[in-house]
């Protein structure tokens, strides 16, 4: 089912789903790039560790979200992605664990899972997919970053099977919030990824998942459909699945977007906490 995501009623620089917003379990966001302390290319709300920003900004902002949810900065998982298809579970072992120590272990991590309360899990994006999940019966939640790497990896399928075998879920029990990402009138790819998704048998054969640019020989896949039409596949049923429709590459008022601004790409933050 697909929904405008809505400002949050009391931060209008976060972004909430409908349907997540309903459920008295979980709290949950969306970043855009508003609301900071972040100059240039960067402003304002930048939550990106991995960029030419100041790292002081980074910290200010990460300090201004923890406030909205009277929270530490502690408190929100943040991991260091690579593109990869890596599913981390947070347990109190970890979080006994020294900060280096913690930030080595989350290195090459773009999933994480919990049924911890109080902590939430986080991804960034500037265009790739920002995915969220919780299971209403086992109290069991995850965040996914998902771009064209993690995608074909079937990033989501490795998740869920996370989240079944470490804490009994089961799919028909979640509830998922697809973020804001580039659009596919926005995603130009070239042959390679198309071959890699295809490997990986990847379905594009529909007009809303893949489409192919005649003039250029180029191709345009939507990664938000790819990612929903897994979700549906692996069991979650699709009135669960809250996808929001706004395309980072277009908004530029409200997003970052890496295949915009290249390499001086803020990144925004998509979390998910058990209360």
């Amino acid at each position: 089912m697909k929904r405008m995501m809505k400002h949050h009623p009391q931060y209008n620089n976060l972004l909430q789903f409908d349907q997540l917003s309903q459920i008295n379990d979980i709290v949950h966001f969306s970043t855009t790039r508003v609301g900071g302390v972040s100059n240039g290319t960067y402003s304002s709300f930048n939550m990106g560790n991995f960029s030419d920003d100041s790292p002081l900004n980074i910290h200010e902002n990460r300090k201004i979200l923890a406030q909205m949810f009277y929270m530490k900065m502690s408190d929100f998982i943040i991991p260091h992605q690579t593109h990869g298809t890596r599913v981390l579970k947070i347990d109190e072992e970890f979080l006994k664990l020294d900060h280096t120590t913690s930030i080595e272990i989350m290195y090459g991590v773009d999933s994480i899972i919990t049924d911890i309360r109080d902590k939430f899990l986080c991804v960034t994006t500037a265009d790739c997919v920002p995915i969220i999940i919780f299971d209403k019966k086992t109290k069991a939640i995850a965040a996914i970053h998902a771009g064209w790497k993690g995608t074909s990896g079937k990033i989501v399928d490795k998740t869920i099977s996370a989240m079944q075998k470490e804490y009994n879920s089961t799919p028909q029990d979640m509830f998922v919030g697809i973020g804001p990402a580039i659009s596919q009138q926005n995603y130009e790819v070239g042959n390679e990824v198309i071959q890699e998704m295809s490997d990986n048998g990847i379905d594009l054969s529909h007009s809303n998942v893949c489409t192919e640019k005649y003039s250029t020989s180029k191709y345009h896949i939507n990664l938000k459909e790819i990612n929903r039409r897994e979700l549906i596949s692996l069991g979650v049923p699709e009135a669960n699945i809250e996808t929001s429709q706004l395309c980072t590459f277009e908004k530029q008022e409200l997003f970052f977007s890496a295949r915009r601004q290249t390499v001086h790409s803020g990144r925004m933050l998509t979390g998910i906490m058990l209360k």
